[in-house]
């Protein structure tokens, strides 16, 4: 007869085959998945995002007061820059300018200059009379201004002016007859002009002088003060402090 089996005994053995999973005790992990997270519960609770919060007055006044002092900066950056530029452009415009004038200025000591001297050496034959006379006539141009300037009468300067050109023509006669040749005794004789012509100016300057008063009345202004002291004068005898006892 074969003894009965004790269920309690019947329990395979731990790494038997067969053997039964042992449970799990309350609050372990045996039995868990290893690779999963924690559950939905079992962590923290996120905290407000502090972007979303409205932000007080104060906050709210400097950040408009950063926004506007960027836009103004931004546009003293812009103004700035446009400054910039045109200097350059001013600058550049300038520089253009003065180029040109330069030019100019240079074009117009080069005509007369070139012209005396081309047509000295046309007429005269030889580009030395160029220089005299050119130098002479620059002489009496400058001599005229200066007695216009001081009053000299237009008619007196006229005056010198035909006595001087019959001289010359006497002259030029005279050494075209007897001395030299055609183009030799014009150059002579239109030095004997240039050189005539503001003697005779000069004398005429020594002999009858400057009007003195009129050509300081020229610059100082009589009407005026006169008119002034009159209604100075006007006025006081209408004040009554102003009137004579």
């Amino acid at each position: 007869m074969e003894p009965t089996q004790d269920p309690m005994t019947d329990a395979a053995a731990p790494g038997s085959k067969g053997a039964a999973p042992s449970a799990a005790a309350p609050g372990s992990n045996a039995g868990a998945d290893p690779n999963a997270g924690p559950g939905p519960n079992t962590g923290p609770r996120p905290g407000p995002d502090p972007e979303t919060q409205p932000k007080g007055l104060l906050e709210q006044i400097a950040a408009v007061r950063a926004s506007v002092m960027g836009l103004l900066h931004a546009h003293i950056n812009l103004a700035r820059t446009e400054a910039s530029e045109i200097g350059s452009e001013i600058g550049r415009v300038a520089l253009l300018a003065g180029v040109a004038f330069g030019a100019l200025f240079v074009l117009a000591l080069l005509l007369p200059i070139g012209g005396m001297l081309f047509f000295a050496d046309w007429l005269f034959g030889s580009i030395g009379w160029g220089v005299l006379l050119g130098t002479l006539l620059l002489l009496d141009v400058a001599l005229i201004a200066v007695l216009v300037a001081l009053g000299t009468p237009a008619s007196r300067i006229g005056r010198d002016f035909l006595v001087a050109v019959f001289a010359a023509a006497v002259v030029t006669v005279l050494l075209f007859k007897f001395v030299v040749g055609a183009q030799v005794a014009a150059a002579l004789g239109l030095f004997t002009l240039l050189i005539t012509w503001p003697i005779l100016m000069g004398l005429g300057i020594a002999r009858n002088g400057i009007d003195t008063d009129a050509l300081k009345a020229r610059f100082y202004p009589y009407q005026t003060i006169e008119t002034t002291k009159e209604t100075i004068e006007w006025v006081r005898e209408r004040m009554p402090l102003g009137r004579k006892s």
